[in-house]
């Protein structure tokens, strides 16, 4: 038995928390922990570090190597396996290459197991009742089945797509008929004959889904008969398409398993609304103030939101945007980012924090020739080996301390302590501690550009 998570996704939907460089997957979300570290710490409970491969794109690597370091209560020896089973896709290819490409990456003895396809970005609870699919799920896929996971409608969302089950089979349901993301008019006459959202978690044996795809997929199928090498190599000309297409709404051999658990994809600020809320009138992430509104959300991570006089308003801050809409909207924040991303607004890529394999920085401030960095090194991590042409950096240990390499020179330096940078000199940052060390950086000079960056060695 095997667990297939995916973490390539863009999260576009719930922007400007989820940017491009820094999808919502590994934004933290709950005491600190991200979507994805809550999927990994999920699915550890069940499946042996082993058996679990995580395949994310090329461009995610260190967030990947990262989020596994900092998940807690994982020892170190299983670090080490995860991050030997990690699969990076060269290209975005959706769901149903992205199983492909797990599946090859393993021996052929591994086709009669079974797979479970697991998102990053849902939240289940409690554990307990996510175990009990589990099993009843492995046993209806061990018979030859694909079993997509069910969830009871809480409302009419066209964001989800939709399952209608038949007769019942080993526990679970035929299914009668799989349709993504249907319109609202469509919903209703599903609803009414007891559909399920579909929870995008299936399980099927290696076998079955390669046999499917040769059915119904078979421009993507006949990738899977090359070698995983040669499968990477031509990766980029693999069609692009999702498990719900290319499969699930055409084969004869899907299964419903209903799944009682709590469950949430936050695919959207609406979902994040329905997931918080619990019944409230108005619901804050952060520091709120609703005077004279109703039925209003606000999520921010540092200012003060106030809403006067609204009804059925969603308000998002972020470090350098914030996003004002209607519920019912939330669906066309995709449509929003694509139309920002046209007009080359780099906000759609990062946001005034920006994550490296090393750590973070964030821009504080920034004016004509100055600038004021919040610098974050992990633990054991080193900032490379480098120079500037046009600035000068001052360097002020806030937390932690850090090895600086100045010139042929060497230094430790302490919380509380500084060093300066002239411009010119090489220089390199090392954190020796189990902990993040923190520096405010100010720059000074003429150019302050993060491509005034010559390196000396990598990462």
């Amino acid at each position: 038995m095997k667990a297939v998570i995916l973490a390539g996704g863009k999260g576009t939907r719930l922007w400007p928390l989820s940017r491009e460089n820094y999808p919502k997957q590994f934004v933290e979300f709950i005491n600190g922990a991200s979507l994805f570290q809550l999927t990994l710490e999920r699915t550890l409970s069940y499946f042996n570090e082993k058996d679990i491969i995580i395949v994310t794109s090329l461009s995610y690597k260190f967030h990947i190597v990262n989020q596994i370091e900092s998940t807690k209560g994982i020892t170190a020896k299983v670090k080490r396996i995860l991050e030997r089973n990690v699969v990076l896709e060269p290209y975005p290819k959706s769901t149903a290459p992205a199983a492909m490409l797990a599946i090859k990456s393993l021996s052929k003895e591994c086709l009669d197991d079974v797979f479970f396809i697991f998102p990053s970005d849902h939240i289940i609870e409690p554990l307990n009742k996510f175990k009990q699919a589990l099993k009843k799920a492995e046993r209806i896929a061990k018979s030859g089945y694909i079993v997509v996971f069910g969830v009871r409608p809480k409302n009419l969302n066209s964001g989800y797509g939709h399952v209608l089950g038949g007769d019942k089979i080993l526990g679970g349901f035929r299914v009668k008929k799989f349709v993504e993301k249907p319109s609202l008019r469509k919903i209703k006459s599903l609803m009414k004959k007891h559909a399920y959202w579909n929870a995008g978690i299936f399980a099927f044996k290696g076998s079955v889904f390669f046999e499917e795809l040769c059915s119904y997929a078979p421009r993507i199928f006949r990738y899977s008969r090359q070698s995983y090498s040669l499968l990477m190599k031509k990766f980029s000309s693999v069609p692009s398409d999702s498990i719900d297409y290319a499969i699930m709404q055409k084969t004869k051999r899907a299964c419903l398993v209903e799944f009682g658990a709590k469950w949430s994809d936050l695919g959207s600020w609406e979902s994040v609304w329905e997931y918080f809320s619990r019944g409230e009138n108005n619901l804050s992430i952060g520091r709120a103030e609703f005077f004279n509104s109703e039925g209003c959300f606000s999520f921010s991570k540092d200012k003060l939101i106030s809403l006067l006089g609204l009804r059925n308003m969603l308000v998002i801050e972020s470090s350098d945007s914030i996003l004002v809409m209607k519920k019912g909207e939330s669906n066309k924040v995709k449509e929003l980012t694509q139309h920002l991303k046209k007009k080359k607004t780099p906000h759609i890529e990062d946001s005034l924090t920006v994550y490296r394999p090393w750590g973070y920085y964030t821009i504080l401030k920034e004016r004509e020739n100055y600038k004021v960095k919040e610098i974050g090194v992990y633990p054991k991590k080193f900032v490379s080996l480098q120079k500037h042409k046009y600035r000068s950096e001052h360097w002020n240990i806030v937390k932690g301390k850090a090895e600086v390499t100045l010139g042929s020179k060497k230094f430790v330096v302490n919380k509380n302590e500084s060093i300066f940078v002239p411009k010119g000199v090489k220089h390199k940052v090392y954190n020796p501690t189990n902990k993040v060390a923190v520096i405010i950086e100010v720059q000074i000079g003429s150019y302050l550009g993060e491509d005034d960056i010559e390196r000396f060695d990598t990462y």
